[in-house]
C-alpha cells in the first residue's frame, strides 16, 4: 500500500511540475575556407564569439598548406578531424598541415572579439587572410 501511495504521490508531483525538457546546443556555423595558387578564399570571415563553428579547410592545390590562426584558438577547446596534421603546444591548438587535396574540420567556439589573422607558415607560402569575431 506504500508503494501505490508514493506512485501517486510522484505521479501528483510530475504533473505540477510539467514535462522535463534539456535544452539542445545550437549545431555549429559551417564556414570553409579553400587554400589554393598560394591564397585563401575568402579573405575575411565573420563568426559570432560564444557561437559554435565549424571550419573546413581544403587544399585543392598540388602543394602541402598549413593553417595558422595566430592567436585566435588559444586556450580554446579545439576538436579536430580530416587527413591534416595538427599541432598543439601548451596554449592549445598551433596549426594543421593540410595535405594536398586533403580536407579538415575544425570545430570550436570562440571565446574572443577582435580581428585574428591566419597564415600558411610553409617557405614561399605568403598566404594570409582572417577571421573577424564580433
Amino acid at each position: 500500500m506504500k508503494t501505490a501511495g508514493a506512485f501517486i504521490g510522484l505521479a501528483l508531483a510530475v504533473g505540477f511540475l510539467g514535462p522535463l525538457t534539456v535544452a539542445a546546443e545550437a549545431p555549429p556555423t559551417s564556414f570553409e575556407v579553400v587554400a589554393s595558387k598560394r591564397a585563401f578564399t575568402p579573405e575575411t570571415l565573420t563568426v559570432q564569439q560564444g557561437k559554435p563553428v565549424t571550419l573546413v579547410i581544403r587544399n585543392d592545390d598540388e602543394d602541402l598548406h598549413a593553417f595558422v590562426p595566430l592567436l585566435l584558438l588559444q586556450r580554446t577547446n579545439v576538436q579536430v578531424s580530416g587527413n591534416g596534421a595538427p599541432e598543439f603546444n601548451e596554449a592549445g591548438f598551433v596549426r594543421v598541415l593540410i595535405p594536398p587535396h586533403g580536407r579538415v574540420e575544425l570545430r570550436f567556439t570562440p571565446k574572443t572579439t577582435g580581428t585574428f589573422h591566419y597564415i600558411c607558415d610553409l617557405p614561399g607560402h605568403s598566404m594570409r587572410a582572417q577571421i573577424v569575431v564580433k
